[in-house]
């Protein structure tokens, strides 16, 4: 790989994060191609470069957000693991994820809401799949008499909102709980609360005696 490529590559997720951060906060009606450009201190003609125009870019966004939870997530069910400890590592993986990412939930759940130009064409074939291999995943567990029974496509709609819901309630969750959460702190404290409520949740009591 050339050096030239690396400084495009960083420019090119500097553009991305910046435009996630926009996108989130306004709504893809709200952000213009200037509105990135003056954010990330560049020409537009320099952005153009980069994508064709602001379908692309949004398209682009939206797309890196599903895929930096998407490769973990599938490699963590195709593992040979014990239930409870992938249970745990899925746990952590999606918290960790969102929390190190202050805009994703937000741009995710706004997109879905509004049933988005990128939702509508194949973006929600990708959320599919991950969900639904969550629930398969899940109704593996239950056969294997792990897990506690239930519909596991409402447990997988129901974990969205234990997992999202706090990263996108910014200013109230932080007026509540006395702290940002995006603050490491919050984030691990996040994580270990939300394990611990994940094994109280999904596993089955072993019976004594």
């Amino acid at each position: 790989m050339s050096d030239a490529t690396e400084p495009q590559k960083g420019r090119k997720e500097e553009i991305l994060e910046l435009a996630t951060a926009l996108f989130a906060e306004r709504g893809y009606e709200g952000v213009s191609m200037n509105d990135v450009a003056e954010s990330v201190g560049m020409r537009k003609a320099s952005l153009f470069y980069h994508f064709a125009s602001k379908d692309s870019l949004y398209e682009a966004v939206l797309d890196r957000l599903i895929a930096s939870l998407q490769a973990p997530l599938e490699a963590i069910y195709a593992s040979g693991g014990k239930y409870t400890d992938r249970l745990e590592a899925l746990t952590s993986t999606i918290v960790v994820a969102l929390g190190e990412r202050p805009h994703a939930a937000r741009l995710l759940v706004r997109e879905a809401m509004d049933w988005g130009p990128v939702i509508r064409g194949k973006l929600h074939e990708r959320i599919l799949l991950v969900l639904e291999a969550g629930a398969a995943w899940l109704r593996a567990g239950q056969d294997d008499g792990v897990f506690v029974e239930g519909d596991p496509k409402h447990v997988v709609l129901s974990a969205i909102g234990f997992h999202f819901m706090p990263f996108i309630l910014g200013e109230l969750v932080e007026r509540y709980t006395g702290t940002a959460p995006f603050d490491p702190a919050f984030v691990e404290k996040r994580r270990v609360e939300l394990v611990r409520q994940a094994r109280n949740l999904h596993l089955r009591r072993r019976k004594s005696g």
